[in-house]
């Protein structure tokens, strides 16, 4: 008889995993191997960039890195639809006037802007682009009205648009209280981002082409010269201006504050100095790809580049420094040595006034033609109230325009993308078997050879099973064996380092979904790592105890590692899932979904399916479900049993359950 497809794929994946089963100690310190990871990655990039000495080879390098930027973020949209610009007011002062614009970035999807105009000189002017960074009153914060008003008074016209769940933006508005479902900034960004990510997105395309319609916009004002655009951003700005400029080469010029640094060295501060979610500057694979910062700056090669940094900043002012002497060879290369520098400010996280007046005089030679680079003495601006940069009249755009929501514009890409043949599960999770290091933490009393043998196996959602007393002793009183298994980062195995004053687990920002960021950017995901822990002690212990049958156990997290588990390995007899997560597709509601990254796999909705077609394809043994939100995603099936209530609640229902499936211990 030839084996069926479960059994070729466990064949395959026994082929892969180390002889000596049993040394596996779970010592893994599973922080720390992501950030080894990262640093290997960076020594082979690094090499790559130091190789490259002349103008040619750098083109070379910039061609490959745009192509695989943008098939890390998903692509950009084919197609510019009309701006169909509104001017909705305007207002005056001394040096400038401030009209106040909406325009379409995609067909009902709405973007408010300020632009500042000159009232003195004679256009047409230099333009700049200005991406706003994590405020939550967006283009209306102070720093930034400062910023914009000196560009203006100096003779550029500078426009300023709400990034998506930002300001005038939120895609999860409450009419009825005035506020965002989450916060507005990184809350919104972590929502829209996770559920991007199941996509095969990122939310960094959304927002590039958000600030590529802008630079559209710029462009039909009459007193803008479109030869001459820069960019300028700080934060999240300065990571939308490095996009920006990295990938449309109508920026010239670019001025980019308190972001550039290198990624390992963010993934080693980011959960003590800023725990926050950026999902748009966590993009899937691109610390393995080979792009980081410095690869950035060299797709903005040779263009002028102005890196501004706060030695205080959570972006390691150390990073800044190496990406900028890597992007100088590359500069050098290109016989544009020149045009690229760094300015430095003795100060925390911010755009800080040392560092706007060395942007002014940046601009001021390359795009108005001074003939020195020096700073530019600020004048003093008093920002104005919030209200006075309203674009919509209601305030939201989803309000005042009835603007579409971002999700429902991706599904409806998603959906028209979708390719005609999908992935396994095995390269979905990028499984690395030869990588896997479970914790047999604890062996149930009289454990013994033939048993019945359930593995319980902890998360990080969901309290110990050691602590889950009635049920376990339950377990045992049926006679049947238990093992206790932590994958790498759970339980007992949670990094000592990083046990910092927020919560480990929280959707938005927590330890966890700041360690799952950082495997995404190796091109890892959390799922991916463990589920190979399991699947490694699931061989283990059949090799050890040759068990009559082998069922999984988890809650929360720990249940989702059960079933993707079950999926791959038909030697699974049963599957014991409390308190799990019943769909994916509930993050891509209009209403929002705070999903942790710890709980994501990129792209696979787009590549295999939801947690109902993991149901499906898992071993064909019984299923019990306790505690599942809206368990009619799943298909009724004979073999899968759903209840209300949680496992550590009500015992019984797991004794009967196991009972009546494996009556007789056998």
């Amino acid at each position: 008889m030839k084996p069926n497809r479960r059994e070729l794929l466990y064949i395959g994946l026994a082929g892969l995993l180390p002889q000596n089963l049993l040394a596996q100690t779970g010592k893994v310190n599973l922080h720390q191997e992501i950030l080894s990871l990262a640093g290997e990655y960076e020594q082979k990039r690094r090499a790559r960039f130091a190789a490259v000495q002349s103008a040619d080879e750098l083109k070379f390098l910039q061609t490959e890195l745009r192509k695989l930027f943008l098939e890390l973020i998903g692509g950009l949209p084919t197609e510019r639809n009309v701006l169909n610009i509104k001017l909705t007011g305007e207002f005056e002062e001394k040096n400038y006037i401030v009209r106040k614009i909406v325009f379409e970035s995609l067909p009902g999807y709405f973007v408010p802007a300020v632009v500042y105009l000159p009232k003195a000189g004679r256009g047409p002017f230099p333009g700049i682009i200005s991406p706003c960074g994590h405020s939550r009153n967006g283009k209306a914060h102070g720093e930034y009205q400062i910023l914009h008003a000196n560009l203006a008074s100096r003779g550029f016209v500078v426009l300023c648009y709400d990034p998506v769940g930002q300001g005038e933006r939120s895609q999860f508005w409450d009419s009825g209280k005035k506020q965002s479902k989450y916060n507005l900034g990184c809350g919104e960004h972590a929502v829209l981002g996770s559920a991007l990510e199941l996509l095969g997105m990122s939310l960094a395309r959304y927002r590039i082409w958000d600030g590529m319609r802008a630079i559209d916009a710029l462009g039909t004002f009459p007193e803008v010269d479109p030869a001459r655009i820069g960019c300028v951003g700080n934060s999240g700005g300065g990571t939308l201006t490095s996009y920006l400029t990295a990938l449309d080469e109508r920026v010239k010029a670019a001025a980019i504050g308190c972001y550039i640094t290198t990624l390992p060295r963010r993934m080693g501060n980011r959960i003590q100095m800023d725990p926050s979610s950026d999902p748009e500057q966590d993009i899937h694979g691109f610390l393995s790809g080979g792009i980081d910062h410095a690869g950035l700056l060299a797709m903005c090669a040779p263009r002028p580049t102005l890196i501004c940094s706060a030695t205080l900043d959570f972006f390691p002012i150390e990073g800044a420094r190496e990406s900028f002497a890597e992007a100088r060879h590359l500069y050098q290369a290109a016989g544009a040595g020149n045009k690229i520098a760094k300015v430095e400010a003795e100060n925390r996280h911010s755009l800080s006034k040392p560092l706007r007046e060395n942007v002014y005089g940046w601009f001021g030679h390359w795009l108005a033609g001074e003939p020195e680079i020096r700073p530019s003495t600020e004048i003093e601006i008093k920002p104005r109230p919030d209200a006075d940069l309203l674009a919509c009249r209601d305030g939201q755009v989803s309000v005042s325009f009835h603007s579409r929501n971002m999700l429902e514009i991706a599904i409806a890409e998603s959906q028209s993308t979708r390719p005609s043949k999908q992935k396994s599960l095995k390269a979905i999770l990028n499984l690395e078997p030869e990588r896997a290091d479970p914790l047999i933490a604890e062996r149930g009393l009289g454990l013994e050879k033939g048993q019945i043998l359930i593995l319980f196996i902890n998360g990080n959602e969901s309290p110990d099973w050691r602590n889950a007393r009635d049920c376990v002793k339950a377990v045992h009183a049926g006679g049947y064996g238990t093992v206790l298994v932590e994958p790498r980062g759970t339980g007992s195995r949670k990094s000592p380092e990083l046990n910092w004053n927020i919560s480990y687990t929280d959707a938005i920002s927590s330890v966890e979904a700041n360690i799952a960021y950082n495997a995404s950017l190796v091109g890892r995901s959390l799922i991916g790592l463990r589920v190979a822990d399991v699947l490694m002690a699931v061989d283990m212990m059949i090799k050890e105890y040759k068990p009559a049958k082998l069922l999984l156990c988890g809650s929360g997290d720990a249940a989702l590692l059960a079933l993707f588990s079950a999926a791959l390995e038909p030697r699974v007899n049963g599957l014991i899932l409390d308190q799990m997560l019943a769909s994916y597709k509930k993050a891509l509601t209009n209403s929002g979904h705070a999903l942790s990254e710890s709980n994501l796999v990129h792209g696979i909705l787009k590549d295999y399916g939801d947690i109902a077609d993991l149901i499906r394809e898992s071993a064909p043994g019984p299923i019990l479900c306790t505690a599942i939100n809206e368990p009619d995603d799943f298909e009724p099936s004979p073999r899968l049993q759903t209840e209300k209530s949680r496992l550590v609640d009500s015992p019984a229902i797991l004794t009967d359950w196991l009972g009546r499936h494996f009556r007789g211990n056998s």
